[in-house]
C-alpha cells in the first residue's frame, strides 16, 4: 500500500512545481533545457533560411543590376545613335547660316532673293541653336546616366526615359518662346530643372505679364552667367512674337528721336528698342513727335528679338509701318498648283500646309519646263498644263532641311486635280508671265562675267562718291599753337596773317566753309560740323583738343581774317604743339547720291526687278505690259516717233530712247504723257533732267495740249529752283504753290474758328498757330509739304532737285518715270529717280557728251588715288551702257530730225550717226522749209583762219586772238546787216577762248547778250549741249600740237548739231585737215567735216559778201 502513496505525492509534488514555475513566472530546468534547445534549432533554421535567402536575393539583385546595366546600354546606345544621326548637320547648318548672311550681305544678290533669306533667317539661325543645343542635350543625358551609374542610383537610372530624337520641348535656350504661369518663374521647371528669371526688369516684366494669365508668353533672352540651367526671360518680346510676328498684328512704337535716317523708339512700355527707317514710314515728310505712338510691325531681327542682323555694329529690331505680309497677298498675283493629292501623302511637314507659309522658286530649267518651287521642308516639282492655264504638279519631295529660294511676285494655292477640272480657276497669262520670270531669275541667278563688270562698275562709283566727299565736303588747316592769339583763357583766335603766306588760300576757304555752318540758312550743327584736333605723337593721330561738356558748348566767331573758338580746352604748354582746324560741310547732293548707291545695293527699290535689269542687262528679257485700251494718236507724229511712244507703253520695267539733236524728243515725251494718262488715269509721273530748260518744255507742251483733255485733273508740280524755272511753269512751283496752299490753309481755319463750336474752334485756333509756324520756320513745314505733294500726279524735277530731302521730296514713288537727257547723268545722279520708280524710261543720246564730270576727278591725285579712272571709266554713260547691252525690244531710235537744214543734217548723220554702214538718222524736212529762214548763201561754211594759239598765264587753257577777232568781225558785219532777229551762238571746246570771244564782243557793243537784233550765246560745246542757235560759229582754236580732246566724236558731234540754218568753222584749215594721231588710235575727222563744207567767202542771203573782216557788195550766187 505504501508504493502508491509515494508515487501519488511525486506526481503531487511534480503538479506543484509546474504550478510554481507559472506563479513565479519562470521555466524550470527541464524546460529551460528544452528551451534553449528548440532555440537553438530555430536559430539553425533560421540561419539556414537567412542563407537562402541571401543566395536568392543575390541571385535578384544580380539579375536587377543586370536590368539595370542593360538599360544603361539602352540609353547609351540611343544618345550614341542620335549623335550619329546628326554627324555633318552642325557643319551644313553653320555653312547655311554663313550662305545666308554671305548673300545677304552680298550687293549683287537678286533682291527676291535676299527677301527670301531675310525672312528665313530668323527660322535659320533657330535650327542652328537648336543643334548646338541638342548637342548639349545629348551630352546631359550622358552625363545624367553616368553619373547616377557611378553613384548606383539603379530606381533613378531605370526610371530615365530614352534620349528625345529631337530637342525636348521642356529644354530652354536663347531665342526659345515658352507659355508659363507666373508661380513658375523663378522656380525648377519639370524634367530639366530650368530657371526663368527676368532679372532687372522683374518688376516691368511681372507688370506686362499679369494679363496673361496662366499663359504667360516668354521669349529667352540669354543664359546666366553661372550656365547652372538659369535663363534671362522677356516677356516684352514673348509677346512681340506670339501676338504679333506670328499673327502678322500690328504694335504701337513710342517715338523717341531722329537720328540720321531712321526714328528711334521702343515697344512695349520701353522694354524693347527699335529703329523705324524713314523710307518704311506711310508719309515719310510728316514729323513724328517724341513720345508720339504709331503702329508698325517688324520686319527685321533675330532670334532673340536683340538687333538687326543684317546691320553693322550695334543695332536694335527694324519695324516698319507697311505690313509686307498683309500686302503681298493683296498685291501677288495668284496662280494655282493642281495637284494628284497621293502625291501629299509622304508629307510629314505640317507647315506645308500652313496657308501663311511662304512659297519659294528653287530652280527652272528651260530644256524640260520643269519648275521647283519650295515650301517649308518641301520641293515640289511642276510645269504648265498643256493649255498654260495651271501649273501641274508633277513630284512632291519630303526633304529633311529648309528649302529657301526666291520670293517670286505671285501666290500658289494647291488645288485638288478633280476640283480644278471642274473649276474655271486657270490664268494663261499669269502663268506666262510666271515663266518669264522664271527664265529671267535663271539667267540673273548666273555669275555671269558681264553681272560681275556691272557690279564692279556700279561699286567703283561709290569709292568715286566718297573720295568726291572727301575733297569737296571736308576743309582742313595745320597750325602750331604758337600761331594762336590767346584773349582769355577760354578764347583763343586764330590769324590769318599769322600763318605762312602759302596756308592763306588754306585760311581763306576754310573760313567761307566756317561761316556756311554758322549760317542760320543752313540748319547746319557747330558741334558735328568743327573740331579742333591736337596732334598726339604717342599715338600717332590727332585727337580733340576740345573738352566734352554738353553745358558748354564751343562757340565760333568767324571774319575774312580770323576765327576766334570759345571753349573749355584741352592744350598742352608747348608752344610747337601741331593743331588742325577741320571744318566739315555736307554736300546735300553727294551725300543723297551716296545714299542712292547705298538703298541700290540694299535693295531699297519701288521695282526689285529693275536691280537685276540694271546689273546684267544683256540678260534681260524684254517684259511686255498690258494696256487697258488702244492707241488713239493726239496728233501727227513720225513713224519713229510712233515706235517710241508704243516701246514707252508697252515695255513693263525699262525702256531707252535714243533721241539725236532735233528728233522731235520732247514731241515724243508729250505724247507718252498723253497716252500712260490716257490708260490709266491714276498714274503718279515723275519728269525729270539734267537741265531745267528740258524739264519745264516738257511740262509747258504737254499741259498746253492736254491739260484738260482727260476726264481727270492733272495736279502739276515743279520741284526745284523758281530763279531757274520758265515764266510759265514757276506758277507751278513747289514754293509758290506752298504758298497757296498754307494761305489756303489759313482761310479755313479762320472760318472754322469762327463759325465751329467752342471745342472745334479751339482746334482751328490751334492748326492756325502751326500754320503761322510753317510760313515763318522751315522747320516746321515737313507735314504741310508732304500732305501738298500727295495730291500731286505730275512731278516734274532735276535730278539735283528730286535730290533734297525736303518735305520728304527723296521719299516720293512713282509709277513711271521719264528720265530726259539721260545721257547727261551720272550713275548716281540717274538712280536717284530709278529707285523711286516702277518703271523708267531713259530719253538721251550716247553720240553726244557724256556727264559733265567734277574737275577733281580729272587731277591727277584723283586717278592716283582711283586708279580705274585711267581706264576711261567716266567716259561711259549709263545711258550708253544700258542702250548698248539691253535686247533690242527694250530700245528705239528717233531718226527724222527736224533742226538742221538738210545740208547740216547730212554732216551730223554721216559723220556720227552711222551704225552697221546705215544712216539712222534721217531729215525730217526738206530745203524748201528753210529756204526763206536762211541768212546766208550755203549752210555750212569753213572760215580759214591762219591764227597761232597761245596759253593764258596761270591757265591751262588754250585761246587763238586771230579767230576771236575774225568771230567778232563776222558778226558786227551780220548785225549792221540784218534786220531780223536772229539766234547766234559761238561755241568752243576751250574756255579760254570763250572769255576772249566775249572780251572781244564787249568792245563792239555786245551787251547782255544783244548785239543789235542778234542774241548772241558765248560758251564752250559742252555748255551749250542742249541748246540751239539758227547760226553757230565753232571757233576750234588748235594750230598746234594734240587734237585728241577736239576731236572727241562726242564733243565734235555737239559742237556740229547746234545750228539750225548755218554752221560756220573757224580754224586753220590746213594743220587740221593734215593732222594725224601719232598712235594712229584717234580718227582725225576734219578732212571728211571738210568735204561738207564751204571753203569760199561767207555769202549772206540778200545782204553782201563777208571776206575776212571785209563787207562787199550784194551778191545773189557765190
Amino acid at each position: 500500500m505504501a508504493a502508491p502513496l509515494f508515487v501519488g505525492i511525486g506526481v503531487a509534488i511534480f503538479a506543484v512545481a509546474k504550478v510554481f514555475s507559472w506563479l513565479a513566472n519562470s521555466m524550470t530546468e527541464e524546460e529551460e533545457r528544452k528551451h534553449a534547445q528548440e532555440h537553438a534549432r530555430t536559430d539553425e533554421i533560421r540561419r539556414r533560411a537567412a542563407a537562402a535567402q541571401a543566395r536568392q536575393e543575390q541571385r535578384a539583385w544580380e539579375e536587377y543590376r543586370e536590368m539595370v546595366l542593360e538599360h544603361v546600354q539602352l540609353l547609351r546606345r540611343v544618345i550614341r545613335e542620335n549623335r550619329e544621326a546628326i554627324v555633318g548637320i552642325p557643319e551644313e547648318l553653320s555653312k547655311l547660316e554663313q550662305m545666308v548672311a554671305r548673300e545677304i550681305s552680298d550687293k549683287t544678290s537678286s533682291p527676291y532673293r535676299k527677301s527670301a533669306l531675310r525672312r528665313e533667317y530668323a527660322r535659320v539661325e533657330d535650327a542652328v541653336v537648336r543643334m548646338k543645343e541638342y548637342e548639349r542635350y545629348l551630352t546631359f543625358a550622358e552625363n545624367e546616366v553616368d553619373a547616377l551609374l557611378v553613384g548606383e542610383h539603379y530606381a533613378l537610372l531605370l526610371a530615365l526615359d530614352p534620349a528625345d530624337k529631337l530637342l525636348p520641348l521642356e529644354w530652354l535656350y536663347p531665342g526659345k518662346l515658352v507659355l508659363v504661369a507666373m508661380e513658375e518663374i523663378s522656380r525648377p521647371l519639370p524634367r530639366f530643372g530650368h530657371r526663368i528669371s527676368f532679372g532687372t526688369d522683374d518688376v516691368s516684366q511681372k507688370a506686362l505679364a499679369l494679363p496673361f494669365n496662366d499663359e504667360i508668353p516668354v521669349l529667352i533672352k540669354s543664359a546666366t552667367k553661372w550656365d547652372n540651367g538659369s535663363f534671362y526671360g522677356c516677356v516684352a518680346r514673348g509677346a512681340l512674337y506670339y501676338n504679333h510676328i506670328i499673327t502678322g498684328e500690328p504694335v504701337p512704337f513710342i517715338v523717341e528721336r531722329k537720328q540720321k535716317q531712321s526714328m528711334i523708339g521702343t515697344l512695349f512700355d520701353g522694354l524693347i528698342r527699335a529703329t523705324l527707317p524713314v523710307s518704311q514710314l506711310k508719309h515719310p515728310g510728316v514729323r513724328l513727335l517724341s513720345g508720339q505712338k504709331i503702329l508698325v510691325h517688324p520686319t527685321q531681327y533675330d532670334l532673340c528679338l536683340l538687333r538687326n542682323p543684317f546691320e553693322q555694329g550695334r543695332t536694335h529690331i527694324e519695324v516698319s509701318e507697311f505690313n509686307y505680309r498683309a500686302r503681298g497677298v493683296q498685291s501677288y498675283q495668284q496662280l494655282y498648283l493642281t495637284v494628284d493629292e497621293k502625291y501629299l501623302e509622304g508629307v510629314t511637314d505640317q507647315q506645308f500646309f500652313e496657308e501663311d507659309e511662304p512659297w519659294t522658286l528653287l530652280g527652272y530649267s528651260s530644256a524640260t519646263g520643269m519648275i521647283s518651287l519650295g515650301k517649308a521642308s518641301v520641293r515640289v516639282e511642276c510645269a504648265p498644263t498643256t493649255n498654260f492655264s495651271l501649273l501641274e504638279v508633277h513630284q512632291v519631295i519630303q526633304t529633311g532641311t529648309l528649302q529657301i529660294g526666291l520670293d517670286t511676285p505671285f501666290r500658289f494655292t494647291l488645288l485638288n486635280q478633280k476640283l480644278a477640272a471642274m473649276s474655271q480657276v486657270g490664268w494663261r497669262s499669269g502663268v506666262e508671265e510666271f515663266l518669264r520670270f522664271c527664265s529671267q531669275t535663271a539667267m540673273d541667278m548666273k555669275d555671269s562675267p558681264e553681272r560681275l563688270a556691272h557690279s564692279r562698275f556700279y561699286q567703283r562709283w561709290e569709292q568715286v562718291i566718297a573720295y568726291q566727299r572727301s575733297q569737296e565736303e571736308v576743309s582742313a588747316l595745320d597750325f602750331s599753337a604758337s600761331m594762336l592769339l590767346v584773349q582769355e583763357d577760354d578764347v583763343l583766335v586764330l590769324q590769318r596773317d599769322s600763318l605762312p603766306p602759302s596756308d592763306h588760300e588754306a585760311f581763306e576757304g576754310l573760313a567761307e566753309k566756317l561761316r556756311e555752318v554758322l549760317s542760320d540758312k543752313n540748319f547746319l550743327n557747330p558741334d558735328h560740323c568743327v573740331r579742333l584736333l591736337l596732334w598726339d605723337a604717342d599715338r600717332c593721330e590727332f585727337v580733340p583738343a576740345v573738352s566734352r561738356d554738353r553745358r558748354r558748348r564751343p562757340l565760333y566767331i568767324c571774319t575774312k581774317s580770323s576765327i576766334s573758338i570759345e571753349s573749355a580746352f584741352s592744350l598742352p604748354e608747348e608752344p610747337n604743339a601741331m593743331l588742325r582746324l577741320v571744318v566739315t560741310v555736307p554736300s546735300a547732293a553727294l551725300k543723297r547720291q551716296a545714299q542712292a548707291l547705298e538703298d541700290f545695293f540694299n535693295d531699297q527699290l519701288v521695282n526689285p526687278a529693275l536691280k537685276s535689269i540694271l546689273l546684267a542687262p544683256e540678260h534681260y528679257l524684254a517684259e511686255p505690259a498690258e494696256r487697258s485700251r488702244d492707241i488713239a494718236w493726239s496728233g501727227p507724229l513720225d513713224e519713229s516717233q510712233k515706235r517710241v511712244v508704243e516701246l514707252a507703253l508697252s515695255e513693263r520695267n525699262i525702256a531707252l530712247i535714243q533721241g539725236p539733236p532735233g528728233a522731235g524728243k520732247t514731241t515724243a515725251i508729250v505724247e507718252i504723257l498723253y497716252q500712260l494718262y490716257r490708260q490709266r488715269s491714276d498714274l503718279r509721273i515723275l519728269v525729270v533732267s539734267q537741265q531745267n530748260s528740258a524739264v519745264d518744255n516738257a511740262l509747258e507742251k504737254f499741259l498746253a495740249e492736254h491739260a484738260h483733255g482727260f476726264d481727270h485733273a492733272i495736279r502739276t508740280i515743279r520741284i526745284g529752283n523758281p530763279e531757274k524755272m520758265s515764266s510759265v511753269i514757276k506758277p507751278l512751283g513747289f514754293d509758290s504753290q506752298f504758298s497757296e496752299y498754307l494761305t489756303d490753309l489759313e482761310d479755313l481755319a479762320i472760318a472754322g474758328a469762327v463759325s465751329l463750336p467752342d471745342n472745334e474752334a479751339a482746334l482751328c485756333h490751334m492748326w492756325l498757330s502751326s500754320i503761322k509756324q510753317a510760313s515763318q520756320s522751315r522747320a516746321n513745314q515737313d507735314e504741310f509739304f508732304i500732305t501738298l505733294l500727295a495730291d500731286r500726279n505730275l512731278v516734274g524735277a532735276t535730278c539735283v532737285g528730286l535730290a533734297t530731302n525736303k518735305g520728304g521730296i527723296d521719299q516720293l514713288q512713282f509709277d513711271v518715270a521719264i528720265i530726259d537727257e539721260a545721257g547727261r547723268a551720272t550713275i548716281p545722279e540717274i538712280l536717284i529717280p530709278i529707285l523711286r520708280s516702277n518703271k523708267v524710261i531713259l530719253v538721251g543720246d550716247h553720240y553726244q557728251l557724256p556727264p559733265s564730270i567734277a574737275p577733281l576727278l580729272r587731277e591727277d591725285e584723283a586717278v592716283e588715288e582711283l586708279g580705274f579712272l585711267r581706264e576711261n571709266f567716266l567716259d561711259t554713260s549709263f545711258f550708253e551702257l544700258m542702250f548698248e547691252r539691253l535686247p533690242p525690244q527694250c530700245r528705239e531710235t528717233l531718226s527724222l530730225q527736224y533742226r538742221m537744214a538738210p545740208a547740216i543734217g547730212d554732216l551730223v548723220a554721216e559723220l556720227f550717226y552711222m551704225r552697221e554702214g546705215k544712216r539712222v538718222l534721217h531729215n525730217g524736212r526738206d530745203n524748201a522749209y528753210f529756204e526763206e529762214r536762211y541768212v546766208l548763201e550755203k549752210s555750212i561754211y569753213w572760215v580759214d583762219v591762219k591764227g597761232r594759239q597761245s596759253q593764258p598765264k596761270g591757265s591751262q587753257s588754250k585761246e587763238n586772238r586771230e579767230e576771236a577777232k575774225e568771230i567778232t568781225q563776222f558778226l558786227a558785219n551780220l548785225a549792221e546787216s540784218t534786220t531780223r532777229p536772229i539766234s547766234v551762238a559761238v561755241i568752243t571746246p576751250y574756255g579760254a577762248q570763250k572769255e576772249c570771244v566775249r572780251a572781244s564782243l564787249r568792245k563792239i557793243g555786245w551787251v547782255e547778250g544783244k548785239l543789235g537784233e542778234l542774241s548772241i550765246a558765248v560758251d564752250t560745246v559742252d555748255a551749250f549741249q542742249g541748246s540751239e542757235a539758227d547760226i553757230v560759229c565753232y571757233s576750234t582754236v588748235r594750230t598746234e600740237g594734240n587734237l585728241n580732246f577736239i576731236l572727241d566724236r562726242k564733243r565734235l558731234n555737239v559742237a556740229c548739231s547746234r545750228a539750225k540754218l548755218h554752221l560756220l568753222f573757224f580754224g586753220h584749215r590746213d594743220f587740221l585737215r593734215r593732222w594725224s594721231s601719232k598712235k594712229g588710235a584717234e580718227e582725225n575727222l576734219f578732212p571728211r567735216l571738210m568735204q561738207h563744207a564751204w571753203n569760199v567767202p561767207v555769202a549772206y542771203a540778200d545782204v553782201g559778201l563777208y571776206v575776212h573782216g571785209m563787207k562787199v557788195g550784194k551778191v545773189k550766187e557765190v
